[in-house]
């Protein structure tokens, strides 16, 4: 999460379709009061004009001395739909803010607004907008645009805030890939055991965490001990898996567009097997045909092979250079 003070460029204001309706009907009250010199209808002139003041003097105060920060999630994958938070600081002293919209940008294009209905002085109020991408990768965030109607709904107000972030997008998980069987390793790589997801009783518990399943839960030392603890299982770590990802672009111009998306089916493939492995126990590393990824142990979670996908990029084959005839240098 990062923190900016924003910086803001001029307000600007526009008139909503209710007021410009509202400002028709002001408009037509006026010239009925000068042409007709009624004072009843020079008072409801002036009821009408301080209704148009009151709004542009009530929203300016919405959006006064107010700090924002957008929290990342964790995990985000193409073609998904994720909450961004958006924390709003009210700085005011005394005064609240009411009916505020904030509008990120991604890729050029206007998120959903995350509204927030009244954010008392002091305090600091936390709304979301679904966020979704289809491409994976590094996504920029930049500029998010600020906007109140309030209190009339005659005057939409706001002004843009830069709010430079960028987050990983991971490759999109498909629901069904197959994952051939494994075979355990010889020689150096002997079996080794670690605790976790396996299906063996290491003969230890701890205590239970949010997200332990129920049939782990040890009920005899838990009754003992007056806290609920789980079993410690082990599984083998001597499985490992090497998927590849040709990224070697060696086609045409008029290929290069139906190759993109087979890359990128390849790789929401691989991504997706990478996880299913690891909740296996399997080892699981992705090699490409210009760099590796980490090695991820079995039972833990697969976010660097994901973060290794998402920002993998097709390479080009090079061109065989010509010999050049170089001059042997004396010793």
């Amino acid at each position: 999460m990062r923190i900016f003070r924003p910086r803001r460029r001029r307000r600007k204001f526009r008139l909503t379709r209710e007021g410009r309706a509202f400002l028709f009907v002001t408009l037509g009250v006026g010239l009925a009061a000068v042409n007709t010199a009624n004072n009843l209808l020079y008072l409801v002139l002036g009821l009408l004009l301080s209704l148009l003041l009151v709004s542009g003097v009530l929203s300016d105060l919405a959006l006064w001395k107010l700090q924002i920060k957008r929290k990342l999630p964790a995990r985000l994958f193409a073609g998904r739909r994720s909450l961004m938070d958006v924390a709003l600081v009210n700085e005011k002293r005394w005064l609240s803010s009411v009916s505020i919209e904030t509008i990120d940008e991604v890729d050029g294009v206007d998120t959903e607004p995350a509204r927030f209905v009244r954010v008392p002085p002091g305090e600091t109020g936390v709304a979301s907008y679904r966020f979704e991408t289809r491409r994976r990768g590094i996504v920029e965030l930049g500029t998010m645009r600020v906007l109140t109607r309030y209190p009339f709904g005659l005057i939409e107000k706001g002004y843009t805030t830069y709010l430079p972030d960028e987050v990983i997008v991971y490759p999109q998980l498909l629901d069904h890939v197959t994952t051939p069987a494994t075979r355990p390793m010889q020689g150096d790589a002997a079996p080794t055991h670690q605790t976790g997801r396996g299906s063996e009783f290491a003969g230890s518990v701890r205590f239970y965490r949010e997200g332990d399943e129920a049939r782990d839960i040890h009920w005899k030392r838990t009754a003992s001990r007056g806290e609920l603890v789980v079993r410690e299982h082990e599984q083998d770590s001597n499985a490992l898996v090497t998927l590849t990802v040709n990224n070697l672009l060696a086609v045409t111009p008029d290929d290069e567009a139906a190759w993109l998306e087979g890359f990128e089916v390849s790789i929401s493939e691989v991504a997706t097997a990478a996880a299913a492995y690891l909740m296996q126990g399997v080892s699981v590393q992705v090699q490409s045909n210009d760099s590796v990824s980490p090695l991820v142990a079995g039972g833990t979670p697969p976010d660097p092979i994901w973060r290794f996908l998402a920002l993998l990029k097709p390479c080009r084959a090079e061109a065989p250079r010509r010999g050049r005839k170089h001059k042997r240098r004396a010793a």
